[in-house]
């Protein structure tokens, strides 16, 4: 039972690691760069219920840190997918779950990531922070969560309830 959902939460994020880091971060698109590693940790914690995904969201974002091509404090990315999953997966009761529900839930909480993400930085001393561009960085992010939700959570939903239907929400 775990060996096939582990097996899923590893593709999972192997393909959401990979096409962030190869196709959607070099593809120039105005304002943040759209998180499809969030979006997956999203869509587990919405298949599997918070707990997994704030495991995997824990996960997902130390190894997010500590890839090469992220810059910033090691764990802060870990600490915010990990909460994301938390209220993610309180958010929605499992029969209330429509498409539109969704996918606003995944904008609004990539959303509160990327503003939750530029008060940690600047309190710690990050220079990157630049508050004048932080409502396009905003605006932005959610608008690409937005067009990204369908094409994630519906799959993992779906492997979640074909492959473990034992542990799937």
């Amino acid at each position: 039972m775990w060996v096939r959902q582990v097996i899923i939460l590893v593709v999972t994020f192997l393909i959401a690691f990979l096409t962030q880091n190869s196709f959607l971060g070099r593809l120039g698109l105005p304002g943040s760069t759209p998180d499809l590693i969030l979006v997956s940790v999203i869509s587990v914690a919405l298949a599997y219920g918070s707990a997994v995904g704030m495991m995997y969201g824990f996960a997902a974002g130390i190894l997010v840190d500590l890839a090469p091509s992220t810059e910033g404090v090691i764990g802060v990315n870990a600490l915010l997918f990990m909460a994301a999953a938390y209220f993610v997966g309180r958010a929605l009761d499992p029969r209330d779950r429509t498409v539109p529900l969704i996918i606003g839930l995944t904008a609004g909480t990539v959303g509160a990531v990327i503003l939750a993400r530029g008060v940690i930085d600047s309190v710690l001393g990050q220079p990157t922070v630049v508050w004048g561009n932080m409502a396009g960085l905003i605006l932005s992010g959610a608008i690409y969560a937005a067009f990204l939700a369908p094409l994630v959570v519906m799959p993992v939903g779906w492997f979640a309830q074909k492959f473990t239907p034992e542990v799937a929400v």
